[in-house]
């Protein structure tokens, strides 16, 4: 599945998705559309499936995930927010393209606006597919536009490099997935329409890939 945020229509949309079904909605607006859709990919999902949510950072996909009613969460970050026992969720400090986790320890794993941030593609996806389970699926997000928008190295939210990934990089992305075992259902990119995202003062929309992990 590749779906790409088109509108502040589909925003609204996921908003009051959301908020009609009382389940919690993102302090970035924009991110509703995230949340909205991994929601659908998760409805047939049994709430007991493990679910690690790699590069959790203050861990709102978490939070969301268990008011979807999952009690087997896991999320790993370098950097962690301070916690407590009383979580429904287990958190690691670690690096998520080398992590600890034993192979095939997870039904999903969730990485949502974190591969633009200086991730090694190749060890991102070699890992996952290490980590989950025979015809595990990986949901995927990140800062997308079909065409480049050059992103200053000097500008580095949360002390990181950040890039907005173009068309021809997401096929390269989706590519490096392939060979690493993921198959992925629909091979055609959808056109952009709206940059429905300003940061930094950097125009751009969101793009979804749900892969599944071939054996």
């Amino acid at each position: 599945m590749i779906q790409v945020l088109q509108s502040w229509l589909e925003i609204g949309n996921a908003t009051l998705s959301l908020q009609h079904q009382e389940l919690p909605t993102h302090i970035t607006v924009q991110k509703n559309w995230d949340q909205f859709l991994l929601a659908q990919q998760l409805l047939h999902t049994p709430e007991q499936s493990a679910i690690l949510d790699l590069g959790c950072g203050d861990c709102c996909t978490l939070k969301f995930l268990a008011a979807l009613g999952f009690t087997n969460l896991s999320g790993i970050d370098l950097h962690l927010p301070p916690s407590s026992s009383t979580l429904p969720y287990k958190l690691h400090q670690g690096d998520l393209m080398n992590t600890s986790f034993p192979d095939e320890s997870f039904d999903w794993a969730v990485s949502i606006s974190v591969i633009e941030h200086g991730v090694d593609l190749k060890a991102f996806f070699h890992e996952a597919y290490r980590i989950l389970k025979p015809n595990g699926m990986l949901f995927v997000t990140t800062d997308y536009w079909e065409d480049k928008v050059e992103v200053d190295s000097s500008i580095q939210p949360f002390g990181l490099s950040w890039q907005i990934f173009s068309k021809p990089q997401v096929e390269e992305a989706i590519a490096i997935a392939q060979t690493c075992g993921f198959d992925l259902e629909q091979d055609n990119i959808p056109a952009c329409t709206d940059k429905t995202v300003t940061w930094y003062k950097k125009d751009y929309t969101f793009i979804a890939l749900t892969f599944k992990k071939t054996t």
